[in-house]
């Protein structure tokens, strides 16, 4: 599948096409076929290097710039966020519904703050104990959330940083039942497993 034949704005496909992707690799077209870009919960388990961050960034690009929405991109380790930073500032030239550009914010320490700026933003990317911290300040922007991307989702099973994780997740999903989680791994087995994809 081309990128020119997505169901996606054409500022964005023009941004992705100049960035040198104009095909979607299998696993990234068998997300797009599975309903990543329909606001479907789904877990992308493909090897490394395999596209897996584009899918994350035609899911943000679908809720930003056509429904409005706030994209929360979850990393484990402050590095991958800052990589995943550098991957979205690409979007910043973009314009949302709002007629605004499109804004990108990193946020990976200070514990102990609710970070009320960063509700001014359209994709926040913060590690995920970061995001356990916003949740439990009570970050009020939160609410306004509609896609999460946990990237290296099969933390899940690590016994330290598991639970952290799973809590996140679970308390972003009560605050909004309708959010869409895109979950990444290039390790994750039991896909089918996760409680969350119905």
């Amino acid at each position: 599948m081309k990128i020119e034949e997505l169901p996606l704005m054409e500022q964005a496909k023009r941004i992705i096409i100049e960035s040198g992707a104009n095909e979607l690799y299998p696993p990234q077209e068998d997300a797009v076929k599975a309903g990543a870009l329909d606001g479907r919960n789904l877990v992308l388990a493909s090897p490394t290097a395999s596209g897996k961050t584009l899918v994350a960034e035609l899911c943000a690009m679908k809720h930003i710039l056509e429904r409005g929405g706030k994209v929360l991109y979850l990393a484990p380790l402050r590095a991958l966020a800052s990589e995943k930073y550098d991957d979205f500032k690409k979007y910043t030239q973009l314009v949302n519904v709002l007629g605004k550009k499109v804004k990108v914010a990193i946020s990976t320490g200070d514990y102990d703050s609710s970070d009320s700026w960063l509700g001014r933003y359209d994709i926040i990317i913060v590690t995920n104990e970061k995001c356990d911290s916003l949740l439990r300040h009570r970050a009020n922007w939160i609410e306004e959330v509609t896609l999460v991307v946990a990237d290296e989702i099969h933390v899940l099973n690590d016994a330290d940083r598991g639970p952290t994780l799973e809590v996140t997740l679970t308390r972003l999903m009560e605050i909004n039942p309708s959010i869409q989680i895109l979950a990444l791994s290039a390790t994750v087995r039991n896909a089918d497993e996760a409680c969350w994809m119905a």
